[in-house]
């Protein structure tokens, strides 16, 4: 349960961070308003994107590695490959706008789940995670730091709110100075001890993405299973 927090804090981190720098905001003091309206003008501009987050967690002594690649197009079409730790074998995710196909090849099942018929359903879900994380969420410049002989703004996000919670972790982001892309996020805790790595790997915005791209076909002899 821990790790899934984390996985499920760091992506909507990579959202606010893709979704403020490709619009080149700098500035070190941005309010809540400011942000939403930048993540709103980027969201409209998208189209399609696909890339791959490299994930290393840190339990202990323990690091465990994930790796998680989507593929997705307006309105409604998305396609997930995740690979789970200590197995070589990705479970397929695929949302063609009118069914959900989850296949494990492992088992060599597929469930298929129909979507429910709303023309928001895939732009309010971002946007209720983005704003739900605006709310709760402080970010600052810290600074410019090379990275792979890159030159990178490096900044930080922590929680507005105060008490005990709001003590359990903070972010640092690399940007990329010339593409205005985040390259690396390292996630800490109260104690400053690093839990969590995410490297974004051969990020693609608007590239032309073709329908058919998420079209699924069903593996031979595959136990089909449905629901919805």
């Amino acid at each position: 349960m821990k790790i899934k927090k984390i996985f499920k804090s760091m992506l909507l981190l990579i959202f606010i961070t893709l979704a403020l720098f490709t619009s080149g905001c700098t500035e070190k003091n941005l309010s809540a308003e400011d942000i939403a309206t930048q993540m709103l003008e980027k969201q409209d501009s998208i189209q399609d994107y696909s890339y791959t987050m490299h994930s290393t967690y840190y339990t202990g002594e323990k690091a465990i590695e994930t790796e998680f690649k989507t593929i997705y197009k307006k309105p409604h079409m998305i396609k997930n490959f995740i690979q789970e730790p200590g197995k070589e074998e990705e479970t397929l995710v695929l949302s063609d706008g009118e069914f959900r196909w989850t296949y494990t090849p492992g088992t060599n099942t597929v469930m298929k789940t129909k979507l429910p018929k709303t023309s928001e359903l895939t732009k309010s879900d971002y946007l209720t995670l983005i704003g739900i994380t605006l709310n709760d969420t402080n970010v600052s410049l810290l600074g410019v730091e090379k990275l792979d002989n890159r030159e990178t703004y490096l900044l930080k996000t922590s929680p507005k709110e105060t008490g005990e919670s709001a003590a359990q972790y903070y972010t640092k982001v690399w940007v990329d100075k010339e593409t205005w892309m985040p390259l690396k996020y390292e996630m800490y805790d109260s104690s400053g001890n690093l839990t969590a790595k995410v490297e974004i790997w051969d990020l693609k915005v608007n590239s032309g993405i073709p329908d058919s791209e998420f079209v699924f076909n069903i593996p031979d002899g595959a136990e089909i299973k449905t629901t919805g």
